[in-house]
């Protein structure tokens, strides 16, 4: 049985394992110190026939950097003020702008809803009919050319004229 996982070993390091095998083999080795031994040496001696550079590193390595790491002190040295001071900053004035535009448009707005607000006063005031009417008038022949408008009272228009004779 240890001679096929030496094998098995061997193809994984050359990477001639399927999936499956490879993913069982790595098991095997994580729980076998001595396959992690052998593992370590195999894939050093593929390096060097491949001609790669390698180095070799004690197997307790990483406990003895860990142990390093807890045994250096701890500085509590204050930090660099951060880029989020900035950041906030500029987002507090952003905002301000776009609210201090909002509320100048909202206010011109405010004044193009009321678009009758002349006519709506002159109606408040009650002016006498002739001068309403005048006043009809002169919109009338100001804005429309195709309109005409005369001071005749009494004439009808011409829809009103027209009659169907019906037999």
């Amino acid at each position: 049985m240890q001679e096929q996982q030496l094998e098995k070993l061997s193809l994984l390091v050359d990477d001639q394992l399927d999936n499956a095998q490879a993913v069982s083999m790595l098991k095997s080795v994580q729980r076998d110190p001595e396959l992690q031994a052998k593992l370590q040496r195999y894939a050093l001696i593929s390096q060097a026939l491949k001609g790669e550079q390698g180095s070799v590193a004690s197997l307790d390595f990483s406990d003895k950097i860990k142990q390093q790491l807890q045994s250096e002190p701890v500085y509590f040295l204050p930090r660099k003020k951060s880029d989020d001071h900035i950041k906030k900053t500029s987002l507090a004035v952003a905002a301000s702008v776009v609210l201090a535009v909002v509320g100048f448009y909202a206010g011109k707005m405010q004044n193009q809803v009321q678009p009758f607000a002349e006519v709506t006063a002159a109606a408040e005031h009650q002016m006498p009919v002739e001068q309403m009417n005048a006043q009809f008038n002169d919109y009338l022949q100001a804005h429309d050319n195709v309109w005409y408008v005369n001071n005749n009272v009494g004439v009808k228009s011409y829809a009103r004229l027209a009659s169907y004779q019906h037999n």
